[in-house]
């Protein structure tokens, strides 16, 4: 924290300031009483920024949120803003929390690269991008009485963008795009700010029972006719869990991976350390291999554009499941035929090619045919192909399917990938 700013509980609050602080959250449960557990639930700190010599070091006006359901509070900006509009912040911070953009945050943890920190608040543009993202999730169903948008939320219609998308889809629509700064806290991305307490927050059975609370009242509101959009998506996932097809599919590469680790074998290149014990005669080391991962990316013109999105998400996604071997990564995108592998560390680097008819035997052909050859292969499609009889001769075949009419062949691993998700 810089010098000269205070963190405190509400007693740092000037009289004024306190009294619209509460009539705010008051006003916010009562034009979205779906919401009331959560916005009850925060819990209020003050950061005092007035010791500092020139413009405050942070920009709290969103009043930002951190993953322990605290909400950060500038004296200055309660007093510049109104109760609806203060209302509003509450209201689209607990979605942040609800929605746990958090946890689904796809970005790098790298560092900003440079000249970004004075833009963005020492945060990498992915964190940026993912902020943007995650307030259009929330901001284009937002279903709360009289609480209206601020000028400064962003909506998909400013920026040419479809409603009703995951933030997901959002994140990849806006790659290589110009948005704006913005900072609703470490609710979003996970990443600390510096204005925040390292003290610990609600835990996760409280957030859990918090959620649940939540969703039981937006499932009364949809029943009674009064609410409509991603809150239903959200509340539905929340009460009727279905199996985490992201763990699954982490898990079934994992799997491979470990196998692939776990093979060891002699080799000469470099003579074992106990050769000295042995006169005259060489004795072999051990090796232990890095993992090698290929992935078909289903290219045809079947597959939606949403459902590429979400596909290339996955693929940043085995790249952080692969950890070690990840250098040894080759993506293969294929239509009616297979393109050249691409090796890639990141998805935003994948270059997109096909359009045409469906036929992933090419594709499972090309990559088993790449030297060295892959320990694990990942199948990325809509289901909707011929499969081949038999497997190709080697890797482990994890299939990841994005529409529940495709099917996977009997012989890979099969994982039904939710493209509808929460929200």
């Amino acid at each position: 924290m810089e010098p000269g700013v205070r963190l405190t509980g509400l007693e740092g609050l000037p009289p004024d300031a306190s009294q619209k602080w509460a009539a705010a959250r008051v006003w916010a449960a009562s034009q979205a009483p779906y919401l009331a557990t959560a916005l009850l639930a925060l819990q209020p700190l003050v950061v005092d920024q007035s010791g500092v010599d020139g413009d405050p070091p942070y920009d709290l006006s969103r009043l930002p949120v951190d993953r322990g359901w605290r909400v950060y509070l500038d004296p200055y900006v309660l007093d510049d803003l109104d109760v609806p509009t203060i209302g509003y912040w509450l209201v689209h911070q607990v979605a942040h929390l609800l929605r746990d953009h958090a946890g689904r945050f796809p970005g790098s943890g790298a560092p900003p690269a440079e000249g970004e920190g004075d833009l963005f608040g020492r945060r990498s543009a992915d964190s940026v991008r993912w902020n943007v993202s995650a307030d259009m999730e929330i901001n284009d169903d937002l279903e709360a009485g009289e609480v209206k948008l601020p000028p400064e939320a962003p909506l998909p219609e400013q920026l040419e963008l479809p409603d009703s998308w995951l933030a997901e889809q959002y994140w990849h629509a806006l790659e290589g795009r110009e948005v704006p700064a913005v900072d609703c806290g470490s609710a979003t991305d996970a990443r600390p700010r510096d204005w925040e307490t390292h003290q610990p927050g609600l835990d996760g059975p409280s957030t859990g029972l918090i959620r649940r609370e939540v969703a039981r009242r937006v499932k009364e509101a949809l029943e009674a006719g009064r609410m409509t959009g991603g809150w239903a998506r959200w509340a539905e996932e929340v009460l009727s869990p279905k199996e985490n097809w992201r763990q699954q599919f982490a898990s079934a590469i994992r799997r491979g991976v470990a196998d692939a680790v776990g093979r060891v074998d002699f080799t000469y290149e470099r003579p074992s350390r106990r050769s000295g014990a042995a006169q005259g005669v060489i004795l072999p080391s051990m090796r232990q291999p890095l993992p090698r991962v290929a992935i078909v990316i289903d290219t045809s013109a079947s597959m939606r554009q949403e459902q590429l999105a979400q596909a290339l998400g996955e693929v940043n996604g085995v790249v952080r499941a692969v950890g070690v071997g990840r250098r040894e990564l080759h993506v293969i995108c294929c239509d009616e035929r297979a393109y050249d592998a691409q090796r890639v560390l990141d998805a935003r680097a994948l270059r997109l090619e096909g359009g045409g008819g469906t036929d992933l035997g090419e594709g499972l052909r090309a990559a088993s045919e790449l030297r060295p050859r892959p320990h694990v292969l990942v199948v990325l499609t809509d289901g909707h192909t011929p499969w081949p009889d038999r497997p190709p001769a080697g890797p482990r075949v994890v299939v990841g399917v994005l529409d529940a009419d495709g099917s996977a062949p009997g012989w890979a691993k099969r994982v039904m990938i939710d493209t509808g998700g929460e929200k």
